[in-house]
């Protein structure tokens, strides 16, 4: 008998140490990392897609509009470092020359996400039908890759101090706020 009551306790705490924190919504408990995507000093983005049955083609349709909204929050940093270039750097002829970061955004963007792998994949009920969803991420590192890949390849002057105020509008939430907010645009219409 206490054996069972050991196995029974073991398995509770087994299965609180395991639960992942979901966030109620009007349409039920959703997995936090649905919701909110998260990764230290990184980006991150998940997707779902209604699961037909079909593992293999879901979760592919699923990583592929991961790797879009990946792309998209990335080419909004940019843009939003390459604004920030042209409003603090002063360049002493006062003509800037070279390309532009948001030029070679998609290039260094693409390069980046071929190989990205989910970091979780999970079927989840959302609005009471599975759905199959994925968290992809780049970290701090690749994060780090892509800004001097871009200051490389856009081949602007700059110092080291410019380039650290540049690093910090790249990594900064305010750009992926701006890209929420031209989502919920789109949306309403």
């Amino acid at each position: 008998m206490s054996l069972k009551i050991l196995s029974l306790s073991s398995l509770v705490f087994l299965a609180a140490c395991s639960s992942t924190p979901v966030e109620t919504t009007s349409v039920g408990d959703i997995p936090s990392w649905v919701l909110n995507p998260q990764v230290e000093d990184g980006i991150a983005v998940s997707e779902c897609v209604l699961f037909s049955g079909n593992m293999s083609i879901d979760k592919q349709q699923a990583l592929a509009n991961a790797r879009t909204s990946l792309a998209q929050r990335i080419e909004t940093r940019v843009s939003a470092m390459d604004k920030s270039y042209r409003d603090k750097v002063e360049v002493a002829s006062g003509v800037e020359s070279g390309s532009t970061f948001s030029s070679v955004s998609k290039q260094v963007t693409q390069q980046t996400l071929v190989g990205t792998n989910p970091l979780k994949t999970d079927i989840t009920k959302i609005a009471g039908k599975d759905n199959l969803c994925v968290l992809v991420a780049i970290g701090q590192q690749s994060t780090k890759d892509i800004f001097d890949q871009l200051v490389s390849e856009a081949d602007l002057p700059m110092n080291a101090q410019q380039k650290d105020v540049l690093y910090a509008e790249f990594k900064a939430q305010r750009a992926e706020d701006q890209l929420d907010k031209e989502l919920e645009k789109l949306q309403l219409q």
